[in-house]
């Protein structure tokens, strides 16, 4: 039930998305022109400063202790963000005046500029919340296909179905494929999240996804080659250090490859991932199957090409042949 959207959930996010965009247009006029321009800034700024802080944490981390950094560099580029953000708004607040310090003809053309502004601030923070929400939810999806690996109910992952299904709600209807549009990352992003875990999880999903012809191709290249046989890129991934990665020659030799690249952007990872996946569907239907040998016994009246076809397996069908050579 959990996995099915809302349209009552998807009415109260609408709802809260039009609240913070009046707040966020009244709070544009207050502030005024100059000072939610450099509010813009200040969101523009926080971001390149907080990716560029989390992915030197993480390069960093990983050279220093050879262990994967999770959450430290997604928290020390929140912080550098925050920081940034505020230093920013500060020193706005303190060098230029806000709408009511104003008057006349100029009060309107702060206001009116500064509301336009805010509502500027507002769709790009809404727009930044539909990702969000859509990340979010595909990971859910992620913890629920691990959890079914595991042998676990997905009911216990009661966090990751909640947000599953606020990202159901908001992907309901025309609304929600309108939003869908908008999002910046592609649908399949989040699609693809899930099934690269599926596939990680199935052995035999995995060899499907090597046996993909476009897959073939990639790995017939020689660079790629090397690549899989270089034994110190396999301690570097069992380590998960990016560096060695960087720095190794086959990496190097396969980055200035032209007709590697022009594979690898022509690349179709969906279509790749729905191949491995395909037979799981067949398979699990096929798993009632093995009774079907307790069926062979009511097939063999029928025609005379059973009784020779099982000669060996005759002796598991003799508590029922006696039976029927009794009968005439």
């Amino acid at each position: 039930m959990l996995l099915d959207g809302s349209p009552e959930w998807q009415r109260y996010l609408f709802i809260a998305a039009t609240l913070f965009l009046i707040w966020e247009v009244w709070r544009g006029w207050k502030f005024g022109a100059v000072r939610s321009l450099l509010r813009l800034a200040a969101l523009f700024c926080a971001w390149i400063g907080g990716t560029t802080a989390a992915g030197a944490t993480g390069t960093v981390i990983g050279f220093v202790t050879k262990t994967p950094p999770l959450l430290a560099p997604a928290i020390v580029g929140l912080v550098v963000a925050v920081g940034i953000y505020i230093a920013i708004s500060l020193v706005a607040g303190l060098l230029f005046k806000t709408t009511e310090n104003h008057s006349g003809v100029v009060r309107w053309g702060f206001g009116l500029g500064g509301a336009i502004c805010g509502l500027i601030y507002g769709l790009l923070l809404v727009w930044g919340s539909i990702t969000m929400i859509r990340g979010l939810g595909a990971l859910g999806e992620l913890r629920v296909v691990q959890a079914r690996n595991e042998g676990r109910s997905p009911a216990t992952e009661k966090n990751a179905l909640l947000l599953i299904k606020l990202k159901e709600s908001l992907e309901l209807g025309a609304t929600g494929k309108t939003l869908q549009k908008a999002d910046p990352l592609p649908t399949s992003f989040y699609d693809n999240i899930v099934k690269v875990s599926m596939v990680a999880g199935d052995q035999q999903a995995l060899e499907r996804f090597c046996q993909y012809p476009e897959t073939l191709k990639i790995i017939a290249n020689p660079h790629i080659a090397a690549l899989l046989q270089d034994p110190q890129l396999e301690k570097a991934a069992e380590s998960r250090n990016i560096l060695p990665l960087i720095r190794n020659k086959h990496v190097q030799a396969a980055m200035n490859d032209p007709q590697l690249i022009a594979q690898l952007q022509a690349y179709n990872l969906t279509a790749a991932l729905d191949y491995a996946l395909e037979p799981q569907a067949p398979s699990r239907k096929g798993a009632p199957q093995p009774p079907a040998s307790q069926r062979s016994p009511q097939k063999p009246g029928s025609g005379k090409t059973t009784a020779p076809k099982s000669s060996t397996s005759s002796t598991a069908i003799s508590p029922a042949t006696p039976s029927t050579a009794k009968k005439p």
